[in-house]
């Protein structure tokens, strides 16, 4: 598991508010070559925002383990700004 997206002024919470194309509370969309999944998962102390950028990871997001998790999809452009890009390039 490797990109997470960490906006340095706001919250991950709010960043997403304001990037996202589409939400769903338990399905993702399609990774393509425009737009990537996001997934929001509640670790109890902290959330965190992993971005699903190749099957590997969408799998092991959506892998049941008791957390909660919203999904996002979210344009590779705005990701680019609030996460490396050499894993999802």
């Amino acid at each position: 598991m490797g990109c997470y997206v960490n906006p340095p002024n706001e919250t991950k919470e709010a960043w997403l508010a304001s990037h996202t194309v589409r939400t769903s509370s338990s399905i993702p969309g399609k990774i393509s070559e425009i737009y990537l999944p996001v997934c929001l998962v509640d670790n109890g102390l902290f959330t965190a925002a992993g971005i699903a950028y190749d099957d590997r990871e969408l799998e092991e997001f959506m892998r049941p383990d008791g957390r909660a998790k919203h999904w996002f999809m979210v344009s590779r452009e705005d990701l680019r700004k609030v996460s490396p890009l050499e894993s999802y390039e």
